[in-house]
């Protein structure tokens, strides 16, 4: 497949699948539906289908080997041949990739236009040298079709039958009631070929009068038998005028209907048609203007207009649901963002003034979630290769780890991914992962219009309603981020438990009253039925969709070593001795996931080399942000810290000074050694607080014994 696809797109055509077909399907929910072709489904199945996988080449000799050219066998059939020899994800996807190139070389005998494909539909494959089937070819010329009586077809002579909708008379009184039964009773035996001159006088109608319902019955059907129900007398307003009302009525500040009335245009117009006319011309009266724009509030695309509504109201467009008519599971699949009103802390108490956004991967058919991964703070494109990342591998460590009671068997590789103008699901690096490594196809929903994603945006109504209003806890309601955070006390890895029990022992196991089973019976009877693609690449390469660290110092180049054994990464020393060792003096790059960060995924030349851990951590699982608000909440106590030491040191300086000052003025005050004054107790300087005191106040008595100096 190439690239992303719009939705409104009219052809598309696979990567060397030959056929084509018009898209004709629309993306509404259940409530908004279309059929689509089973042959345009049959295509998006074999093309999701055939990605190539390492055991592709050995197993497909074997598959040719018991499946001979034109045999006719189911791929459930033909895998039970090669029961035992490889596991059996690894020959289903074998017997479906040679089914899709036998198609995209034309020899697959089978109409798929007639049947959908599944694992019980016997198939079977031309030899290579056959001539190939090559799907009927669009005409050269279009041919003029003879124009036709529309007026004879939109009259039909009925025979005693009325068209239209049928009219409950046990709302009506009883003397209309009487009147109805008896207008349809005659216009029903002159439909069926009676004399209209009889009718009419056995039941006492006029001939005319009874030509009149008779007439009108053809039009609008039993309504017209109505008295007085289907009468509406034709307006001798003059177009412009109902021109100029219209035009009033869509006006972005809504005027009313006296304003349209006494609106300057409506003069304007009149003094335009009478210099055309020759003659005067009266304005509508309000009571006109009124009428017409009663008339007008019956359109629901104009008071779409007039209230300013981002998008038209979208009418049912078929009587069968477009969900039910799905084929396969994980063939169409949507995916939304949706921001929580909660608040988690870090394992030290630190709160996390982000709000949690989740996204969701959910399958259109079954409705069940292939992914589920929560953020804090607005998502950004790695957390989009995240759910990704967690949709196409199994979970059973992850419902391990959450201590669910039920398993969550739902994952696979999806067909079609369906979103929204959202800046991560429409960004390049996007495009690249799932279009081109992954060959999944795109498609973007019309602006403004929630019921496009119609499974999606029912799922974010249980995950507010059931999951976040109901959590343990749970500080839904508080809107100041640091005490909703203190109230609700729980943890990043606590909060994703909590979901991940909330999806797959409560949402998965409820009944969905649309497809009329359990959700997980859902996912597994079509599982069973028709399959679901596999991701069968390396493991290692699905770590090449999250997050690729980018060197700050040297941007345009990779990672290197530090000190012989460590390698720095966002401020924290990361460790693995044997592994860095032998790196050192090369450049490498450094993958990471923003929900774990105590690990990093070392790349050379795009081969995954091994593992980096970081020692401050512990072994503890710390997300990104929990590291970023322990790192601020770690400076903020740092700076108070060095303040208090600041403040100590200060003091001790300030003593210091002091205690010199003392002992400098002390020193000053003491006659050297051998001076005459040393000895004599006269001579000597004040020694006691009082004899000091009175030396500075001037005391005769005291100054004549301590004399200055």
């Amino acid at each position: 497949m190439g690239r992303c696809s719009s939705p409104r797109q009219g052809w598309r055509t696979t990567n060397e699948v030959i056929a084509t077909l018009p898209k004709q399907r629309p993306h509404e929910s259940s409530h908004v539906s279309n059929k689509v072709s089973s042959g345009y489904y049959n295509l998006v199945y074999l093309h999701a289908r055939r990605k190539p996988f390492p055991a592709f080449a050995e197993i497909v000799l074997a598959v040719q080997e018991i499946w001979p050219w034109g045999e006719v066998a189911s791929v459930e059939e033909v895998e039970s041949r090669l029961a035992g020899r490889w596991p059996i994800n690894l020959a289903e996807a074998t017997i479906w990739k040679l089914v899709g190139d036998s198609l995209a070389s034309g020899h697959l005998l089978v109409d798929l236009e007639q049947h959908t494909l599944d694992r019980i539909l016997p198939l079977a494959l031309l030899p290579p040298d056959a001539p190939a089937l090559v799907p009927p070819s669009l005409p050269e010329m279009l041919e003029v079709l003879a124009p036709t009586d529309r007026s004879a077809s939109a009259l039909p002579e009925l025979k005693g039958q009325i068209a239209g909708p049928t009219v409950d008379a046990s709302a009506l009184s009883e003397k209309q009631r009487e009147q109805f039964h008896r207008n349809l009773r005659a216009v029903e035996q002159v439909l069926a070929g009676a004399s209209q001159t009889s009718v009419a006088k056995a039941s006492g109608i006029s001939p005319s009068t009874l030509s009149r319902l008779v007439q009108r019955t053809r039009e609008r059907g039993q309504m017209a038998c109505l008295p007085h129900g289907s009468y509406r007398r034709r307006t001798t307003m003059h177009p412009a005028f109902q021109e100029c009302i219209r035009r009033l009525y869509l006006l972005p500040v809504r005027l009313s209907m006296t304003a349209i009335h006494e609106h300057a245009e409506m003069r304007e117009v009149a003094a335009r048609l009478e210099k055309d006319a020759g003659a005067p011309v009266s304005l509508p009266s309000y009571d006109q203007v009124r009428r017409e724009i009663h008339r007008l509030e019956k359109e629901p695309d104009l008071v779409a207009v007039r209230e300013q509504a981002k998008a038209l109201p979208r009418a049912r467009s078929s009587p069968d649901s477009f969900v039910l008519s799905i084929p396969a599971p994980a063939l169409l699949t949507q995916v939304d963002e949706h921001s929580l009103e909660l608040y988690v802390m870090t394992p030290d108490g630190i709160a996390v003034t982000q709000r949690v956004h989740a996204a969701v991967l959910v399958c259109v058919k079954t409705a069940a979630i292939l992914g589920a991964v929560l953020a804090l703070g607005p998502l950004k494109e790695e957390d989009y290769m995240r759910l990704l990342k967690q949709a196409v591998e199994p979970k059973d460590r992850l419902v391990l780890q959450a201590g669910c009671e039920h398993s969550w068997p739902c994952y696979g590789k999806p067909a079609i991914v369906f979103h929204d103008r959202g800046k991560i699901f429409t960004s390049e690096r996007a495009r690249q992962v799932l279009v081109d490594r992954l060959g999944i196809i795109t498609e973007q929903a019309p602006p403004y219009a929630p019921s496009a994603k119609g499974t999606v945006e029912s799922l974010f109504r249980w995950m507010t309603q059931r999951f976040e209003r109901r959590l343990p806890n749970t500080s839904f309601g508080v809107h100041d981020a640091k005490r909703a955070a203190e109230a609700g006390g729980m943890t990043l890895e606590e909060l994703e438990r909590c979901f991940i029990q909330a999806v797959v022992d409560d949402y998965q196991q409820a009944w969905d009253d649309l497809r009329r089973q359990r959700r997980c019976v859902l996912w597994e009877q079509a599982v069973a039925q028709s399959g679901v693609p596999q991701y069968l690449g390396s493991p290692d390469d699905l770590k090449l969709l999250l997050m690729r660290a980018v060197n700050r110092k040297t941007p345009h180049h990779g990672y290197q070593v530090s000190d012989d054994n460590r390698l720095s990464f966002q401020g924290r020393w990361y460790v693995c001795p044997g592994l860095l060792s032998r790196l050192a003096g090369r450049a490498f790059d450094v993958y990471f996931d923003r929900r774990d960060i105590s690990v990093l995924y070392l790349f050379v030349d795009g081969v995954y080399v091994g593992e980096a851990y970081c020692p401050q951590f512990l072994g503890d699982r710390v997300s990104e942000w929990e590291a970023n608000a322990m790192r601020k909440h770690d400076e903020m106590m740092a700076k108070q810290a060095r303040e208090q030491g600041r403040e100590v040191h200060s003091e001790r300086s300030r003593a210091s000074t002091q205690t010199k000052v003392r002992r400098d003025s002390s020193r000053r005050t003491q006659p050297p050694m051998g001076s005459p004054t040393r000895g004599d107790p006269s001579r000597r300087g004040p020694r006691t607080v009082s004899e000091r005191e009175a030396q500075e106040s001037g005391t005769p008595e005291i100054a004549a014994r301590c004399p200055r100096f």
